[in-house]
C-alpha cells in the first residue's frame, strides 16, 4: 500500500494468474462483481455472488481460487490503512462495531439486491474520484469510506441482511481450522494428515494447489501472525515461542526476523514509536506474498 490513508481500484480480468495465500498489514474491503471464484478468509470458504462484500482485517489469511474464466473477474478493492481507520474510530467509536464479538470472523455479507445496487454506485463512484484526483478526492473519500462502513454496520446491527454462510467444510477448510487450532501443538505434514484422515502426500499436493504456498510456509506464517498478536498485546517475549509453536527461542528468532527483516523486540520498538507518531507510518516489508486480491 503506497498511500498513506487507503488506495481503491476497479479491476476486470478475462485471466488471472493463481494468487497464494497472502495478507496485509492493513484493512481490505472486497465488492466482488463478476465471476466464477471461490474465496478462501482464514479457515473459511466463500463461493462468491455478484455484490458480496468481503471485509479482510490485517493479518489474516486470504486468497481466491479461480474455477474458469468464463465470466471475467472483476472486483472493487479498498485498501484502508489502520491510522486511517483509527482516525474514524475517533469521529464514531461504533464504526469498529463489525470487528467486535460476533461480528468480526463474519468475512462476508450477501445484502439484498438494492442494497448490493447501491453499494456499487458507492464503490464506482469512489474508485472514479480516486483515480481522476478530483478536488478534494482525499477529504470525499474518507468521508465516503465512512459512510460504506456505517452501511456495513447497520446492516450488521439490524440484521437486515443474509450472511452468507461458508461451503460446506471441505478437507482444504477442515486443515486450515485445524492449523488455526493448533498452533501451539504438532502441526507436522504427519499430524495434520492424520487428524484429517487423508494420504499426506495427497494432502500436501492439495494443499499446495489450492493455497499457491506449501503447507509448511502457510504454517510458518499463521505462528508468525499469532506471535505478532501477542507481542501488540504485550505478551512476554519468553513465553511466546513455545504459545506459537516453535521449538525455542532460537527458531522463533531466526524465523521471525526472516520472515520481516527485524527481529521480535525490533518490531515491538517500531510499533511503539508508530503509535506515538514518532515514524511516518507502518513501513516494515512485512508482506510477502501477492497484494493482489
Amino acid at each position: 500500500m503506497a498511500e498513506p490513508d487507503f488506495e481503491i481500484d476497479h479491476y476486470k480480468d478475462a485471466s488471472y494468474p493463481p494468487v497464494a495465500s497472502h495478507y496485509h498489514e492493513f484493512y481490505e474491503i472486497f465488492l466482488f462483481v463478476s465471476g466464477n471464484a471461490d474465496y478462501v478468509v482464514h479457515d473459511k470458504m466463500f463461493r462468491l455472488k455478484p455484490g458480496d462484500l468481503l471485509i479482510i482485517p490485517p493479518a489474516i489469511m486470504h486468497h481466491p481460487i479461480f474455477r474458469d474464466f468464463e465470466i471475467p473477474y472483476e472486483r472493487y478493492v479498498l485498501w484502508l490503512s489502520p491510522p486511517a481507520f483509527d482516525t474514524m474510530k475517533k469521529i464514531d467509536p461504533d464504526i469498529d462495531y463489525f470487528l467486535r464479538p460476533g461480528h468480526a470472523k463474519t468475512f462476508l455479507i450477501r445484502d439484498s439486491v438494492d442494497s448490493s445496487r447501491a453499494r456499487f454506485g458507492q464503490f464506482e463512484a469512489l474508485t472514479h474520484a480516486y483515480r481522476e484526483e478530483s478536488l478534494c478526492y482525499h477529504s470525499e473519500g474518507m468521508a465516503d469510506i465512512l459512510r460504506i462502513l456505517i452501511g456495513i454496520n447497520r446492516s450488521l446491527y439490524n440484521r437486515e441482511h443474509v450472511f452468507a454462510k461458508a461451503q460446506k467444510p471441505s478437507v482444504l477448510s477442515n486443515a486450515l481450522h485445524y492449523i488455526d487450532l493448533n498452533l501451539s501443538g504438532d502441526l507436522s505434514l504427519d499430524t495434520v494428515a492424520k487428524a484429517l484422515f487423508i494420504d499426506k502426500y495427497n494432502f500436501s499436493h492439495m494443499f499446495k494447489q489450492n493455497m499457491q504456498i506449501s503447507f509448511y510456509q502457510y504454517v510458518i506464517q499463521q505462528r508468525l501472525l499469532e506471535a505478532k498478536r501477542l507481542l501488540m498485546k504485550k505478551e512476554p517475549i519468553s513465553s511466546i515461542p513455545a504459545k506459537c509453536g516453535f521449538s525455542d527461542y532460537n527458531a522463533f528468532y531466526r524465523s521471525f526476523k526472516k520472515n520481516y527483516g527485524v527481529n521480535p523486540r525490533e518490531y515491538v520498538a517500531y510499533h511503539i514509536k508508530a503509535i506515538h507518531g514518532e515514524v511516518g507510518g507502518l513501513s516494515l516489508d512485512i508482506d510477502h506474498q501477492s497484494t493482489e486480491s
